[in-house]
């Protein structure tokens, strides 16, 4: 797969870096360009009349996006009507112009596999896919929305946005120091110095903490994801298709899981029946295990020799509590006013 293939040279595998080098110049100048005719009022920003919190990162896939959206989504739904919107990466209504409000009804293919999951974990939220957030947003408010949050929004500028809020990986915050293609990154470091928080997917680090103060002040935020399925004394084979597969390896660990078989697919991919039922019958395993996105992709009918298990965790606030209860403080003020 071609990136696989990348990804080897990124990390010196293969040969090749100096082509990477040179591209990641020309995307480099070319989302700076961008940045400068937004931040110039260049190019339009859509104010949709209800508050919209940005939830986003500076490197391409495997921060956690998602699973924080779903975390903030809990936290603020007790109180106010929520609404998700997202792009519906890879899914049918992706290569549409429409926009779509995701039931658990539906199929994963059709909407995505991280819209249906939080739909399906959420049935007080709103979910809307779609390449137009701004619509998207429109149709959240006009069917009773009072705040909308935008899934992996930091780069998708037309729709304005009241709260950005950064996620960083705790182990990779700066996406091995380069744009893509040579690197991760998909955006400036110095795009933090926007962020009203930073949120970092990881243990409590003052030395990383130091790092990110060079490029913004905003409050710093950890947080740490907890497993909630014990696998202790199982023999595990494992499939996911995710950005940053060796993390949920080791969350498998974590929960106790002797991995025995690994089967990986570029990030959103479907897991077709013949080839999971395939891979079951040749490894010598207690189950099978894989993220809740995948396993939300699978058929409802489909039978396989050993069971599948999602591993189901939850993100928990591991560091600067204080400012985590300020910034859900800030986004309430921003609906009642």
């Amino acid at each position: 797969m071609l990136k696989s293939y990348i990804l080897d040279i990124m990390e010196g595998r293969r040969p090749g870096r100096p082509l990477l080098r040179a591209l990641s110049y020309l995307y480099r100048t070319g989302i700076a360009l961008r940045n400068v005719a937004y931040d110039l009022g260049l190019f339009k920003t859509h104010d949709v009349g209800i508050p919209v919190i940005s939830i986003g990162n500076i490197v391409a896939g495997g921060t956690g996006k998602t699973p924080f959206v779903k975390f903030l989504a809990e936290a603020l739904s007790k109180k106010f009507k929520i609404a998700i919107v997202s792009r519906g990466y890879r899914s049918k209504i992706e290569q549409t112009s429409s926009v779509l409000q995701v039931t658990p009804e539906m199929e994963a293919s059709s909407c995505g596999d991280e819209p249906y999951w939080l739909a399906r974990d959420l049935p007080e939220v709103q979910v809307w896919v779609g390449k137009n957030r701004v619509h998207s947003a429109k149709s959240a408010k006009e069917n009773g929305a009072e705040m909308v949050l935008m899934d992996d929004g930091m780069q998708h500028r037309r729709l304005k946005r009241d709260i950005e809020i950064v996620l960083v990986d705790g182990e990779d915050p700066f996406g091995k120091g380069f744009f893509l293609p040579r690197g991760l990154l998909r955006d400036s470091p110095a795009r933090l110095k926007k962020a009203d928080c930073i949120v970092v997917i990881g243990p409590s680090s003052k030395s990383l903490e130091q790092e990110l103060r060079y490029f913004t002040e905003a409050p710093i935020v950890f947080a740490e994801r907890v497993t909630n399925v014990s696998l202790q004394g199982k023999k595990i084979a494992v499939f996911c298709a995710i950005g940053k597969p060796q993390k949920f390896l080791q969350s498998v660990r974590d929960a106790g899981g002797e991995i025995v078989a690994s089967f990986f697919k570029p990030d959103h991919d479907p897991f077709y029946p013949e080839e999971l039922q395939k891979f079951a019958e040749e490894c010598l395993a207690d189950m099978l295990v894989c993220t809740e996105k995948d396993q939300v992709k699978l058929s409802s009918d489909f039978k396989c020799c050993h069971p599948i298990v999602p591993l189901t965790s939850h993100l928990k606030i591991s560091g600067n509590e204080t400012a985590w209860q300020e910034l859900l403080n800030n986004i309430q003020s921003r609906v009642k006013q």
